[in-house]
Order: structure tokens, then C-alpha cells, then sequence
């Protein structure tokens, strides 16, 4: 595993404990929901050594979740041209998997051509790598991410997304609403209603689907049922690399609070 790869790796694993700080009480303290009846699907599984594709349809045969496989292209990981992606899809075609990306940076599409970008059954874009004013990229899912200004934050943060939501080749906008760490427990006084209604208009002129993250807790039941209202699709990610995967909790619970159906759900056809 390369630098970047393990960074990312290990502070995602870290963002669990600030998840859960961030999380509502009462959120952590209830019973478990029931899986749904409709079928189920975790669009967001990273293979890694702890995790092979063999291990990951298996996890999903026994859990009876869909799986989706996703990876990173660009500077610092394994997909960095079309004979990688080409490689990637291959490789994972034979499998009973839906076959992804997630890109970090954006303009990522410009190193591929869009007839290999089309082999692709969907994908995963978040907002969580800005690009500075000066120069380089702030990483908010890292654990150590300082905010001095909240308001100030959520001006760039907001017209990021937007970028991403109307110039990024997207399926699914992934950790949607996620807050780093110093700033998560403001999240209902950050994610105004304006703001809220902004991303929602935005993901359906484009018809994209909307992640419920099991790792983040995000979006929150408001956005959901606003989303649901707004007649927006949604798909489940557990964002795992390991056992986790197609392991869901507050997934579930979303689905029965927001009354979330089949007719919901975001499926990506299989090429």
C-alpha cells in the first residue's frame, strides 16, 4: 500500500471514533433496525489486504447485500490511466459485483477516456478534498483538520459541492453533508435549510443519487426526508475495507425512520 493509500486508510479508520462522537445519543443508545424488505446493496467497498474480492462476494452471499467495489484513481493511487482502469475493470468483471470509482480530486476525468469511463457501472464522488486558494488540497475527513471560522468553512465548503454536483461526472454523492471533526456537533445549526435545499436542487436537476454513510452518520433523517420528498434516489456505503463490509446499522435505521422503499433506491445497471 502506497503513502496516500495508507493515510487515507488510517484515518478513515480514525474518523470512526469521531463519527461516533458526533453522532446523536440517541442514535448510539437504540435497538438495532431490522434490514428492509427491498433488496439491499453496500456501493461502497474498498478491497485491501485485509479484504480480498473473493472475501467481499462472500460477505455479501452471506449477509445477502449487493456488493459495489470502488476505487481511487489519480496521483497517489492505483488508477492512474486508461491501462489501469481498463486493468481494474477487467479484473473485477468476472465477479458478481457492480465495478466503481471514487475519484478524490477534481477534473480527475480529464487523465481517462470516456470510452473506458463508460465500462464503469457508476460513480462515487465526494466533497471532502478542497482545493486551497493557495494551492494543494485540505483533506476533511482527516482526523486532525482544523476550522478557525465555521461560517467562513461552509461558504467554501458549499460552493465546492456545487462544483462537484454540476461539473464532475457523478452517479453518486457520497458522505453528502459530512462536517470535520471540530465542527460535526454544529451540524443542524450548519446545514441550514437553505444550504439543505441547495444540494437537494442540485442532485436532482442532475439526477444523482444521494449515500446514506454508515461511517459518517450522514446525512442526518431532515436531509433524507427532504431528499425523499424532493423525489431523490439513495444508496447505502459502509465505506469498509475489511469485515464491515455490508455490515449496516445507521443505514438501516434511516430506512425505517425516513420510510425509505424499493422505489427509493439507486440501482447502477451492471455493463
Amino acid at each position: 500500500m502506497n503513502p496516500t493509500c495508507a493515510r487515507r486508510s488510517f484515518l478513515h479508520t480514525s474518523l470512526l471514533a469521531g463519527a461516533a462522537l458526533a453522532a446523536p445519543r440517541h442514535l448510539l443508545a437504540s435497538t438495532p433496525a431490522a434490514k428492509p424488505s427491498f433488496p439491499v446493496a453496500d456501493y461502497h467497498v474498498h478491497l485491501s489486504p485485509q479484504l480480498s474480492i473473493e472475501q467481499a462476494v462472500n460477505l455479501g452471499k452471506e449477509r445477502q447485500v449487493q456488493i459495489g467495489i470502488l476505487e481511487h484513481p489519480g496521483p497517489g493511487y492505483k488508477i492512474q490511466n486508461d491501462a489501469d482502469l481498463q486493468q481494474y475493470i477487467d479484473g473485477l468483471r468476472p465477479y458478481p459485483v457492480r465495478i466503481g470509482l471514487q475519484p478524490v480530486y477534481a477534473g480527475w476525468s480529464k487523465n481517462f477516456s470516456k470510452t473506458i469511463l463508460d465500462q464503469l457501472d457508476y460513480v462515487l464522488m465526494d466533497a471532502l478534498t478542497l482545493p486551497r486558494p493557495e494551492g494543494g488540497w485540505l483533506a476533511i475527513w482527516q482526523i486532525d483538520t482544523m476550522v478557525d471560522d465555521a461560517e467562513e468553512f461552509m461558504t467554501g465548503y458549499t460552493k465546492f459541492i456545487e462544483q462537484v454536483l454540476t461539473t464532475e461526472p457523478i452517479d453518486v454523492f457520497g458522505w453528502p453533508t459530512f462536517l470535520p471533526v471540530p465542527i460535526a456537533r454544529q451540524y443542524k445549526q450548519l446545514w441550514t435549510r437553505h444550504r439543505i435545499d441547495h444540494i437537494i436542487d442540485l442532485v436532482r436537476a442532475r439526477k444523482i443519487a444521494i449515500e446514506i454513510n454508515e461511517v459518517a452518520h450522514v446525512p442526518d433523517e431532515n436531509f433524507i426526508v427532504a431528499a425523499k420528498h424532493a423525489g431523490l434516489k439513495f444508496t447505502f456505503g459502509t465505506d469498509a475495507r475489511n469485515q464491515n463490509a455490508a455490515h449496516f446499522y445507521y443505514c438501516y435505521q434511516m430506512a425505517q425512520k425516513c420510510r425509505l422503499t424499493e422505489a427509493d433506491m439507486f440501482v447502477p445497471k451492471r455493463k
